[in-house]
């Protein structure tokens, strides 16, 4: 019989979600039996041929099989922490946008609120940049693209709607149709979230 190689158990489940697959496609990908791969992903273990064809198909040395039980194994939470900083980074930084194109130069508060501004700006960029960064070398561009362009225009429809509400005016339908695309947008980036294995919670 041969020999059986220990791994961790969750190091073939991250490489197959972080590449989109289910459990089917990496037994197709790898020309093993879809028992085998619930197996390997189930106890650990495997013959070394397995681990060979699961290599090849993942395009990765055989040793990172041992090496990736390292990584952290619950790939959800590896990226649901910066997709929740980027969300809120980006939000930041579109608050200090709206902020800063409300402000009135020569009031007499405008200079402590375009220090406010710059402070708040520079704590948005530095909750966003390293979580983006983090997501896109997880293979996630897409996703950062998506949150990055929806979450403002969504603050910019919480905002209008915060402002209509003290104002008296009626809303404009371009209010509405932008929020609307910030929802849809930010609703898609973590739908390519979930459909890649990664539950938010």
């Amino acid at each position: 019989m041969e020999h059986e190689m220990k791994h961790s158990a969750g190091v073939v489940r991250r490489l197959r979600l972080e590449r989109g697959w289910s459990q089917e496609q990496l037994a197709l990908a790898s020309g093993l039996s879809l028992r085998t791969i619930q197996r390997v992903e189930a106890e650990g273990s495997a013959a070394l041929a397995t681990k060979v064809c699961l290599a090849a198909t993942f395009g990765i040395p055989l040793a990172e099989l041992a090496v990736g039980a390292s990584h952290p194994e619950a790939v959800g939470e590896n990226s649901v922490r910066p997709i929740g900083t980027l969300l809120i980074g980006v939000a930041v930084v579109a608050c200090v946008w709206i902020s800063e194109s409300g402000r009135l130069p020569g009031a007499p508060t405008s200079d402590a609120l375009a220090a406010l501004n710059v402070l708040l700006g520079f704590l948005g960029a530095l909750l966003s940049i390293p979580a983006a960064l983090q997501l896109a070398a997880q293979g996630h561009g897409a996703t950062v693209a998506l949150a990055t362009v929806g979450t403002p225009l969504v603050v910019l429809l919480a905002a209008g709607i915060v402002f209509i509400a003290f104002s008296d005016r009626v809303p404009m339908w371009q209010l509405w149709a932008f929020g609307a695309c910030g929802i849809a947008l930010v609703a898609m980036a973590l739908r390519r979230l979930r459909q890649r294995g990664l539950q938010p919670r």
